[in-house]
């Protein structure tokens, strides 16, 4: 069970080299969601017993050597700029790379691609850092962040 209050991003733009790095959808800097769909989420305290960010991959890279690296980072400041931002963690498929989720690891076989990281925040902001290199595309991406990832049957 996901709350609109806790959406990273949602999904209004592919994530390519276009939308990520070019444009700066990836690395948002404001609670005010930019038209990549990304926004800086003001959790005032997270439950102490952390938050799940959930990542899902809808669609098949655009080629095997494609690359995606995203990064839950956290700081005390809205605009990351302020303070130096904290890695709270990189998301990876099956640590083929640490940390950099490969277009060989997205393919249509195994879409949705779903990966969960628990991060226990101890700063105000929370944002996904997103990034690829010029001419990968891995489609339309999600990414949530829920103090249950599942609900409890």
């Amino acid at each position: 069970m996901f709350d609109s209050n806790l959406v990273l991003c949602d999904g209004s733009a592919v994530w390519n080299y276009a939308n990520l790095v070019t444009s700066n959808y990836g690395t948002p800097i404001s609670t005010t969601r930019n038209s990549g769909g990304f926004a800086v989420l003001d959790i005032v305290e997270a439950p102490v017993t952390g938050l799940a960010v959930v990542l899902i991959l809808t669609q098949a890279a655009n080629a095997a050597g494609d690359e995606l690296t995203t990064i839950i980072e956290e700081c005390a400041s809205e605009n990351f700029s302020s303070s130096t931002p904290h890695e709270l963690g990189k998301f990876d498929v099956a640590a083929t790379t640490k940390g950099v989720i490969l277009g060989s690891e997205v393919v249509a076989s195994t879409i949705p691609v779903v990966v969960v990281m628990r991060v226990t925040p101890t700063r105000r902001y929370l944002r996904i850092d997103a990034s690829c290199t010029s001419g990968d595309d891995f489609g339309v991406v999600y990414c949530y962040a829920t103090p249950y990832a599942f609900k409890v049957l």
